[in-house]
């Protein structure tokens, strides 16, 4: 009489066989669900940044070339005033309001603090009070932020020059270059405004 079935080895080839599989399918699934949130936070963070892009370009694209004051009502010393040092720009742009009965230019800085450029918004185009603004960080964790400016040809790292002629104009060409997690940007804006105040 012969016994039909499975010896204790064969029994034991198919669990390893199995387990096998097992831990294969699993660090195959494990790797996908990795890629895919890489992915999705990179994904993210380039939307951050077309988003950040199209605000900056907007801005500056409608900058308005008139003579600004400082916060104690003097003659400011350009309508476009950037400083390397501080890693600020300031002009005055025109931005849709709500309201009709509100101007549209408003006073417009970005600033480079605490790793993020900042994105500041006053009320008006030569406001009194420094402490009235909406502020938004357009552009997070930057290690490395310089702007550029195309006078004549050539790049400057401040805006106005010592030329006075600049005092009442616009850059011709704004860079803007930046290091995020060791990737490395390079931002160029054309303002496209040739006239003087």
């Amino acid at each position: 009489m012969i016994n039909k079935g499975f010896t204790i080895i064969e029994v034991l080839v198919s669990l390893v066989i199995l387990a096998l599989i097992a831990v294969i399918s699993s660090n195959i699934l494990q790797s996908s669900l990795d890629t895919k949130e890489i992915s999705s936070i990179q994904l993210n963070n380039i939307k951050e940044l077309n988003l950040s892009s199209s605000i900056l370009r907007r801005d500056i694209r409608q900058i308005v070339n008139i003579p600004s004051r400082d916060f104690y009502g003097n003659q400011s010393n350009g309508s476009f005033i950037a400083n390397q040092n501080s890693k600020t720009i300031q002009f005055t742009s025109t931005i849709k309001s709500l309201s009709n009965d509100v101007s549209p230019i408003k006073r417009v800085m970005y600033i480079f603090k605490d790793n993020n450029l900042v994105r500041r918004q006053y009320f008006s185009s030569n406001p009194y009070d420094q402490n009235e603004y909406i502020e938004t960080i357009a552009i997070k964790n930057i290690t490395e932020l310089d702007f550029f400016f195309m006078y004549k040809n050539a790049w400057r790292n401040q805006w106005p020059l010592d030329d006075p002629n600049t005092k009442s104009k616009i850059p011709v060409l704004i860079k803007m270059e930046f290091t995020i997690n060791g990737k490395n940007y390079t931002w160029l804006i054309e303002p496209n405004i040739s006239y003087e105040f």
